[in-house]
Order: C-alpha cells, then sequence, then structure tokens
C-alpha cells in the first residue's frame, strides 16, 4: 500500500520564510565563516544584518528582473556573499542557478545561455571568465555592488508558485538538464523539516555541500527555517577526511549532512566520543551501507535521506539505528511514494519495482526541455502527475521503504548524480576512441569512476589527455579516476 499524504501546509516564498524568521530571532547569529587558517578573521552575520545585506543587494539586482528569469551565481562557498546574494535574488523576484569557479569555459557558456541568465553575481576575480564565455560585462553585478539600506522594490513579485532556483544536472548526451523548483516547494520541505527534526537557536549546522547541487538547500534551511546558526566549512576542510572531525568538534557542530563516503573518509573509530555535540547525523546522496550506520548511529539521531533533484532535495527519510537494517523510510510531508512495475501497475508490499513520486516537491520539469520533462513527470492514471525516479525499491510490511540501485545507467559518486552516457558521449568525441564504457568500482567502499575505451590502432592512449580534455565540458565529479584500454568491449559493457 501507498503512504498517505497528510494535510497540506500553508504555502510560502523562502525569502518570506527568512523574513519571518528574522523578525522572530533578529540578533541570533544565521550565518558563520571560521577563518580557513589561524589569524584570520572569523564572519558572523546576524539574522537581522543577513536580510538587511540582502535588501541591499536585491534593490540593485531589480534593474535586471523584469518578469519570471534566472540570475547566475559565480560565487565561491566559503564566504557570506554566497548566502546574500541567494536570498538577495528571492527578494529581487528572479531565481538563482550556480556556477561553481573553475567550471570550465564551454560548461559556463551553455549554462548562462540555457538558463537565460539575465545577469551573473560574481566576484571580480570570475569577469574574465564569464566574458569569455560570452556574457555581457554590464550584467556581472559585484556582491558588494548594493544600495545601503535599500528595501527593494522588485518590478517582478516572487510569489509560491514562482521558480526559486534551477539546479543543472547530468544528461545522457552530455549537455545538462535544469531542473526547476517553485518556492512552494522548497517551502514545502524547508516547513516539513522544521516539524521534524526540532532545531533551533543554538544549534550549529554545518554547510559543506557545494552550491551547484541541491543538497546545499537543506542544509541551508534546517539553519534558516529554525533561527539555527549555518557554519560554512571551507572545500578544503571538506576533502580533508580525518581533519575534519576536529574541526566539527571544536566548532560545536550540531547538525551534519553528509554523504556517506566522507564518514568513511573521515577515519573516525568513535564519533560518539570524538563528536559529542553532534545530535543530527543527516546522510544523503548515496547509498547508506550498514557497517558506517552501525558505526555513526551511536550517541546521536542517525537519519537516512533520499531524493532525486527532481523532487526538492529530499523525498523520503527514516531513522537508522544500529544493528537494524538501512532503509530510505517514508515519504516526507506533502509526498506520496508507490512502488510500481514495467507498466506502472502498483506492486505489492515486499515485490521490487520502480518508485514514483508524487506530491508537493516534485520539481515543474526541466528548463527548456518539454520532451524530457514529458517523459519523466507522467500524468499517471491512478497517482495523479509523478515523476518517474528510475530507481528500484521496496516496501517492507512495516511500510519502509529499501533501495534497491538504479534501473538505467545513472549512478551516484560521493554524493554525486552522474550520468554514465555523457561521460561515455564525451569520451568517443576525443580523437582515436571507438568506443567508451563507465563504470563505478568498489561502490560501497571507496567509489571510483573507471572508464574503459577502444581505440583505433594508429592512436595511443594518453590518459592525462583524454581526462583535460573531458573537463573542457564536464564538472570534476564526472571525470574518471582511472582510463584503460581495452581491446574491445564485453558484450553489453556500452551503455
Amino acid at each position: 500500500m501507498h503512504t498517505e499524504e497528510r494535510p497540506r501546509m500553508r504555502v510560502h516564498t523562502l525569502h518570506a520564510l527568512f523574513a519571518d524568521q528574522a523578525r522572530r530571532t533578529p540578533d541570533i547569529t544565521a550565518i558563520e565563516v571560521p577563518p580557513p587558517a589561524h589569524g584570520a578573521e572569523r564572519v558572523r552575520l546576524s539574522y537581522a544584518q543577513l536580510d538587511a545585506r540582502a535588501d541591499a543587494l536585491a534593490a540593485r539586482l531589480t534593474a535586471f528582473v523584469e518578469r519570471e528569469c534566472v540570475v547566475a551565481l559565480a560565487l565561491p562557498r566559503a564566504g557570506v556573499e554566497l548566502f546574500v546574494a541567494q536570498l538577495a535574488i528571492h527578494k529581487a523576484g528572479a531565481a538563482w542557478t550556480c556556477l561553481e569557479p573553475g567550471t570550465p569555459i564551454d560548461r559556463l557558456r551553455f549554462l548562462l545561455q540555457d538558463s537565460a541568465a539575465v545577469a551573473v553575481v560574481a566576484l571580480d576575480e570570475q569577469r574574465d571568465a564569464l566574458v569569455a564565455a560570452g556574457f555581457p560585462a554590464t550584467r556581472i553585478v559585484s556582491p558588494h555592488e548594493a544600495v545601503p539600506a535599500a528595501v527593494p522594490t522588485p518590478r517582478h513579485e516572487a510569489g509560491p508558485d514562482s521558480l526559486a532556483y534551477v539546479i543543472y544536472t547530468s544528461g545522457t548526451t552530455g549537455m545538462p538538464k535544469g531542473v526547476m523548483i517553485e518556492h512552494r516547494m522548497a517551502a514545502n520541505l524547508v516547513l516539513a523539516d522544521v516539524e521534524h527534526f526540532g532545531l533551533g537557536p543554538g544549534d550549529r549546522v554545518a554547510q559543506t555541500s557545494s552550491p551547484a547541487y541541491d543538497s546545499s538547500v537543506e542544509e541551508t534551511w534546517l539553519a534558516w527555517g529554525t533561527g539555527a546558526t549555518l557554519v560554512v566549512v571551507d572545500d578544503e576542510r571538506v576533502r580533508s577526511g580525518p581533519d575534519l572531525v576536529p574541526f566539527l568538534r571544536d566548532e560545536r557542530i550540531t547538525v551534519w549532512c553528509p554523504a556517506p563516503t566522507l564518514l568513511r573518509m573521515t577515519g573516525c573509530e568513535d564519533p560518539a566520543r570524538e563528536l559529542p555535540n553532534l545530535r543530527l547525523l543527516y546522510v544523503g546522496g548515496e547509498e547508506l551501507t550498514a557497517d558506517v550506520a552501525d558505526r555513526w548511529a551511536v550517541g546521536r539521531r542517525l537519519e537516512n535521506g533520499y531524493g532525486p533533484t527532481e523532487c526538492t532535495v529530499t523525498v523520503v527519510r527514516g531513522i537508522v539505528q544500529a544493528g537494524h537494517p538501512v532503509t530510505i523510510g517514508r515519504p516526507v510531508r506533502g509526498h506520496r511514494a508507490f512502488v510500481v512495475d514495467e507498466s506502472l501497475v502498483e506492486r505489492p508490499d515486499g515485490e521490487t519495482g520502480e518508485l514514483l513520486i508524487s506530491g508537493a516537491g516534485v520539481a515543474r520539469g526541466y528548463l527548456g526541455r518539454p520532451d524530457l520533462t514529458a517523459e519523466r513527470f507522467v500524468e499517471h492514471p491512478v497517482f495523479g502527475r509523478v515523476y518517474r525516479t528510475g530507481d528500484l525499491v521496496r516496501r517492507d510490511a512495516a511500510g519502509e521503504l529499501h533501495y534497491l540501485g538504479r534501473a538505467d545507467t545513472q549512478v551516484k559518486v560521493r554524493g554525486h548524480r552522474i550520468e554514465l552516457t555523457a561521460i561515455e558521449s564525451e569520451l568517443c568525441r576525443f580523437p582515436g576512441v571507438l568506443e567508451a564504457a563507465c563504470r563505478v568500482q568498489s561502490p560501497t567502499t571507496n567509489p571510483e569512476l573507471v572508464a574503459f575505451v577502444v581505440m583505433s590502432d594508429d592512436h595511443v592512449l594518453d590518459a592525462d589527455a583524454v581526462r583535460a580534455a573531458l573537463r573542457r565540458t564536464l564538472p570534476e565529479p564526472m571525470i574518471p579516476g582511472r582510463i584503460a584500454r581495452l581491446d574491445r568491449l564485453p558484450r553489453g559493457a556500452a551503455s
């Protein structure tokens, strides 16, 4: 049986939710950026200060916003500017999309054109790359280029049904596709999280995800929806593994949302002792294995979240206890989950099938891709509008969903969603490559993306050159760690 949808919550915009919180807790620290090195300055903004900074930048951005549109962000994560700008864009009546620093020029050009960005908020050091990608310099706005003490008067007022953000995911042709999330969809998750987790002032939420991935949205609003403090962890510390645990301990982090692979990388043998302040560990982005769950569930609440970008970050979740089977739980409030066969007919509990999701968080669709939207966002004769996840699950007798893997070529590597055929398509563009196949090896320990290529007799495989070519069009998570030459691909290896 499918899970019944609970009564709908009131719809909101994200910036209205923030304004309400700022009125309730104006002097509480909303965002804190610890210094990346000794001697550097720690940065803090209260809810009132963040609200005022966002108003000032929004007043500048309103000049570019006349209707529902997208403003792009090309800002580093380790600072307050990115978070001020996200809020400012909402206040100006627009939606945001994030461009990671270091994005290859060709991909940058595609993202700016595909999103039809009316402006880009960027630091001075990003200007040359944006201009090289063909973006007008007159539409590049510094995050410090604001109207002091100004309250924005947007020409387009964003409402609950307006676009809030666009997150790009990989596509089967190598071209990213933009997932369109409206304010009401994101606000539903924020309010469900407020009810579900019981966080509040005094909690310190670690922010470790890239803004180009939707996991960063839930991290941010776990804090801002409750009056907690968002603590921004710089990229070097996130990648450091063992050095991350002392940092989280010293910063008295109470909430952390890592991918399971990152938990392995820390090498932490006794999390209950080494992280005594950590009371909520909210994992997602890839499969949570039993050994990781058993180690990290002791001494805190361990929540396992699941959700494609197309369903607004997290759509199914559940508590995991040491020594018990790992499940992905039940639907987040406002959603329903269905397990179906190839004909989209619901299967009984205990049987494997594809997971369909309906409800408040199901995205508007893919930006400028009505064909792909119609393929994945389906009007079901019984369930209504649903998203076909392509994931295989089964529901047990207790109503808990068990994740069983992908039904297609899409995989998760260190929390990043990757379409293997997109990488294979790019590999086949390289001179001398006749065929290509990609696989993830050691998926339960330290996942590695591996590519296998068949090359013409007159070409020698230069793996470094191939990787360099891929980096011109693909983001770093899609670059294979190892590239091997084969005389021929095994039958069925190519996607």
